[in-house]
C-alpha cells in the first residue's frame, strides 16, 4: 500500500456533511481518500505534502473537450462556428496522422491537468482510422488524467460526408474499443460521441443510439446549436424516435427552448454549456446555466476547444457567473428597477465544475467531492499571491481570481502529476517536444502557417 498525506490544507470539500475545514489533513491510500481531519496519523514511509497556505479542492471536471487539439490552440481564435468548421474540421482534421493524435491528446490532457482538471470527457472526432483511436486512448492513459473517451465520427474521411445530414453509420470499430475499455471503473472509460439529428439523418441517429445502448455506454451530442445549421431539431427528433434518456448528454444547448429543457429534465438527461465558446463563436446570447437550473437541470461545464477558447475551468466559471447574472438582471434593468435577488454565486459555479460534472457522467460515487471513500482527485491552489490574499472566503476568492498558474499540486487517482506549480514525470518532459514537432507537421500539410502568422510558423 502506498500512502500520501496532505497536511494543513484549507479543505473545501464540497461535501454537504464535511463542508469547509480551515485546517485539515487528507490521507490517501492506494489512490483513494481514506481520511480527512486534523492531525491524522500516517506511516513513517508516507509521502508528505505540506499544504499550509493552500486550498484543497476536488479535481475539476471538464465535461466537453476536444482533447486532440493540443497543437492548434488559437487556430480559430477569430472565428464563429462556421469559421471553426472551415479552419479546424475542414482544413486540419484530415492532416492528422496517428502520431499527431497521440501528441495532441497527450499535450491537451496535460494542459487540463496543469489547470486542475483531473477528469475530462474527451469528445473525439479525430478517429479517422482505428489506429487514430488507439493513439487517442494511449495518450489519455499515458497522461494520467481520468477520462471518458467518447469515440466519435471519423471526420477526417470527409467533413461533409459525416456532418451534413449524414447517412453514414457510426464506425463499427467502437465494438473493438468497447471490449478493450470494458472495465467501467477504470481511469479511462468509454462512451460514444454521436452526431445526432443536427448533423445526421433520423434513421442514422436511431442506428447510432441503438449501437451505444447495445454497448452500454453513455452518449454525448452537440445539441441546441444555431438554427442556420439545422434541418432537424435535436429534442423534437429524439422524442419522436423515443431516444431521450438518462444516458444522453447534451453539449452547448444555448438554443434550447424551455420545452426542450423540460423534456431533457423529464428523461434524466444532462447538459453542459461551454460558456466562452458558446458566446464567442455565436452559439447563443447566453450560456445555458440559469435556464437549465430553472428546469431542474444541474449543469456541468466544458472548455470545448482550445482552438478558439481557453484551457481552464476557472475562466469558464467566471464567464458563466457574469453571463448568468447579466441574463437574470436584464429584465429588471430594462424596467429601470434594481434586481431583486442574486440567485447564483461563486460556490454554485464551483459545484458545476466539480460535482455537476461528476453527476453528468455517472461518476458521483467516485469523484466530485472530497470525502473518505472517493478517489483521490485533489487540487491544491496556492493562495499566497496578492490576487488571492486575504482569503476571506476560499470558494469566492478562487473562482473570482485563480488561474492555472495558481494550481500548485494535482493528484489524479492518487498520483501526483503536478507539484510546486510544474507538471512532473517523464511524460511531461517529452510531451512538449512531441507537440511542437506535430504542430510543424500539421501546418506544413495544411499550408496554414502564412495565414496564422509568423508565431505559428516558428
Amino acid at each position: 500500500m502506498t500512502t500520501t498525506i496532505i497536511r494543513n490544507a484549507y479543505v473545501v470539500s464540497l461535501d454537504d456533511e464535511l463542508g469547509d475545514l480551515p485546517r485539515a489533513d487528507i490521507r490517501v491510500d492506494d489512490g483513494a481518500i481514506t481520511a480527512i481531519g486534523t492531525d491524522l496519523t500516517f506511516p513513517a514511509d508516507a509521502a508528505v505534502i505540506d499544504a499550509a497556505g493552500k486550498v484543497a479542492l476536488p479535481g475539476l471536471v471538464d465535461s466537453h473537450r476536444h482533447v486532440w487539439q493540443g497543437a492548434i490552440g488559437g487556430a480559430a481564435g477569430g472565428q464563429s462556428l462556421g469559421g471553426y468548421f472551415g479552419v479546424v474540421l475542414g482544413a486540419l482534421v484530415d492532416k492528422y496522422e496517428p502520431e499527431d493524435v497521440y501528441a495532441g491528446v497527450l499535450w491537451g490532457a496535460l494542459k487540463a491537468l496543469n489547470a486542475g482538471i483531473t477528469t475530462v470527457a474527451d469528445w473525439s472526432h479525430i478517429v479517422t482510422t482505428p489506429a487514430h483511436a488507439d493513439e487517442n486512448v494511449r495518450a489519455l492513459r499515458d497522461s494520467g488524467i481520468r477520462a471518458l473517451f467518447l469515440y466519435g465520427p471519423p471526420v477526417g474521411q470527409g467533413v461533409v460526408k459525416w456532418f451534413v445530414e449524414s447517412t453514414e453509420r457510426h464506425p463499427d470499430d467502437v465494438r473493438r474499443m468497447r471490449a478493450e475499455l470494458a472495465d467501467d471503473g477504470a481511469r479511462v472509460t468509454m462512451g460514444l460521441a454521436l452526431r445526432g439529428p443536427e448533423f445526421a439523418s433520423p434513421s442514422t441517429t436511431a442506428y447510432d443510439f441503438r449501437l451505444a445502448r447495445e454497448l452500454g455506454v453513455p452518449i454525448s451530442l452537440h445539441s441546441g446549436i444555431p438554427g442556420y445549421l439545422l434541418r432537424y431539431r435535436t429534442i423534437d427528433t429524439l422524442e419522436e424516435l423515443g431516444l431521450l434518456g438518462p444516458d444522453v448528454h447534451h453539449a452547448h444547448g444555448a438554443q434550447f427552448s424551455d420545452d426542450d429543457l423540460r423534456r431533457i429534465a423529464a428523461t434524466g438527461g444532462a447538459v453542459t454549456p461551454c460558456p466562452t465558446i458558446d458566446m464567442t463563436m455565436g452559439m447563443g446570447t447566453f450560456p445555458l446555466v440559469g435556464r437549465a437550473l430553472e428546469h431542474g437541470l444541474v449543469p456541468s461545464f466544458g472548455t470545448d476547444t482550445i482552438a478558439g477558447g481557453g484551457a481552464d475551468l476557472f475562466s469558464e466559471m467566471r464567464v458563466a457567473l457574469a453571463a448568468e447574472r447579466a441574463r437574470a438582471n436584464a429584465a429588471a434593468l430594462a424596467r429601470d428597477e434594481p434586481p431583486a435577488t442574486v440567485d447564483l454565486d461563486q460556490r454554485d459555479v464551483l459545484r458545476f465544475a466539480t460535482t455537476g460534472g461528476a453527476a453528468a457522467w455517472g461518476m458521483g460515487d467516485r469523484i466530485g467531492t472530497l470525502r473518505p471513500g472517493k478517489r483521490a482527485d485533489i487540487v491544491l491552489v496556492d493562495t499566497s499571491g496578492a490576487h488571492l490574499t486575504p482569503l476571506n472566503d476560499p470558494a469566492t476568492t478562487i473562482v473570482l481570481n485563480a488561474g492555472s498558474s495558481d494550481v500548485d499540486t494535482v493528484l489524479a487517482d492518487g498520483v501526483v502529476v503536478k507539484r510546486g506549480g510544474r507538471l512532473v514525470g517523464p511524460v511531461a518532459e517529452r510531451a512538449r517536444d512531441l507537440i511542437e514537432a506535430s504542430r510543424r507537421r500539421l501546418l506544413a500539410r495544411a499550408d496554414l502557417a502564412p495565414a496564422l502568422g509568423p508565431d505559428w510558423a516558428a
